[in-house]
């Protein structure tokens, strides 16, 4: 196993060295909440940040189950996680709740069963080979860019069709400032006013990105609307279990964004880390092409979703008195689940920082509740296992026709709603000869 004294370490996000500033909870503490959590998260079980029940921070494995499978039923989803998935979803699947949210999820439960995210491989592959050939070898390449085209080709092959490759390139460019107007939080947010008031107040619905995917999610949910329909994709699934066009417009983002960011960071590091590359690529060469077990390119994945998870933070609130990892909570009280400083706590891994795959080995052990790159409980990301064999896929096809190098600039990281790079992820992709 590397060690951080025997590796460079990869890129990470640094967290501020001590307790925010009243002026930066003011400012930053709903937009940008990782910005405000002392690097000491990565040390200790919690930490509340300043002021009267302000968010109480948790990271402890026993905390984090506590919260999320929610036995007793103390905790559920404050005020801005339900705006966002409002503004995302609508009432489609991650918005709904109760008996809607049953009905909706078991409804989209076929597309992501194993044996239909096997049968979606050779999309996976053909939509990466496409990409391949068409790859500039004379500039670096942004891979945050280049893997959001492949997974806007793969989803919308696979889960959701009837789109043209205009369609395709328009989704990949307007999903990212979507997902940022959706998520952007401010001080008007607080206000007691009804939630559409704040939308409207916000702009919500009127800007280019959100009306285009709309228009999209529209169309295609109008193109599903009269049996019998021989298409049997999310979108033929989900009709008649909730609002089409609102699940539509909810699955571009969560199917694309995350994904994208994943996969390119995935590529990155088998960039900075020529050794697990060349293992990954030798694996792809002797892989079934319609069957990849890939248990080395998997590997690296997980890794990958540790060091960098999609979704950096897990955001509750307290329901009634509750009591967790010493903290009495009130009604209402935010909790926070730093997924990226769980990933890398220094009490639950080791050498918390490092490259290290042979993490995920078959014979290692680690605690499910410190790796939660796609949440825990009910609300486990349906798409999971989609999400990663369309990582470890992509990874294997392009490798086979590229060797990556790291490029200028180095990643700049920020947590604002994805784990992502303010300045890109940018590689030399050379061309594997024979």
């Amino acid at each position: 196993m590397l060690t951080e004294t025997t590796q460079a370490l990869p890129p990470r996000y640094v967290s501020p060295a001590g307790p925010p500033s009243a002026y930066a909870m003011l400012t930053r503490a709903l937009s940008d909440p990782a910005s405000v959590i002392s690097d000491a998260i990565y040390s200790d079980w919690s930490l509340k940040l300043p002021g009267p029940r302000s968010p109480v921070v948790v990271s402890h494995p026993d905390a984090v189950r506590q919260v999320l499978l929610d036995k007793d039923g103390a905790f559920g989803r404050n005020r801005q996680l339900r705006l966002l998935m409002r503004r995302a979803w609508g009432k489609g699947l991650a918005a709904a709740e109760g008996e809607s949210w049953a009905r909706q999820r078991q409804a989209a439960a076929p597309a992501f069963k194993p044996a239909a995210v096997q049968s979606a491989v050779p999309a996976m592959a053909a939509a990466a080979e496409r990409a391949a050939r068409c790859w500039s070898t004379d500039a670096p390449i942004d891979l945050s860019v280049a893997l959001a085209r492949i997974v806007t080709e793969i989803v919308m092959t696979t889960l959701l069709t009837g789109l043209d490759d205009a369609d395709l390139d328009a989704i990949a460019a307007d999903v990212p400032p979507f997902i940022r107007a959706a998520a952007h939080f401010g001080l008007l947010d607080l206000l007691p006013v009804p939630d559409a008031w704040i939308d409207r107040l916000r702009g919500m619905g009127r800007g280019g990105p959100e009306q285009r995917l709309r228009a999209v999610a529209t169309r295609l949910a109008a193109a599903r609307a009269t049996p019998p329909d021989r298409v049997q994709d999310i979108a033929a699934l989900m009709r008649g279990a909730g609002p089409l066009a609102d699940n539509l417009l909810g699955f571009l983002p969560a199917g694309l964004e995350t994904t994208a960011q994943a996969a390119a960071w995935g590529l990155y590091l088998l960039a900075l880390y020529p050794e697990w590359q060349e293992a990954v690529y030798r694996e792809a060469l002797a892989a079934d092409a319609t069957d990849p077990a890939l248990p080395i390119g998997r590997q690296v994945v997980q890794e990958t979703l540790r060091l960098y998870p999609p979704g950096p933070l897990l955001v509750r609130a307290a329901l009634r008195p509750s009591e967790l990892q010493g903290h009495r909570l009130h009604p209402g009280q935010v909790v926070i689940l730093p997924v990226f400083a769980i990933h890398r706590h220094r009490q639950l891994w080791d050498h918390p920082d490092a490259f290290d795959p042979d993490r995920f080995a078959p014979a290692a052990a680690y605690d499910r509740g410190a790796f939660l790159p796609f949440g825990a409980g009910p609300r486990l990301c349906i798409a999971a296992a989609f999400a990663q064999t369309e990582i470890a896929v992509m990874m294997a096809v392009l490798l086979r026709h590229f060797r990556f190098t790291p490029a200028a600039p180095e990643p700049v990281i920020s947590l604002k709603t994805t784990t992502h790079s303010l300045t890109g992820l940018h590689v030399i992709a050379t061309p594997r000869r024979g």
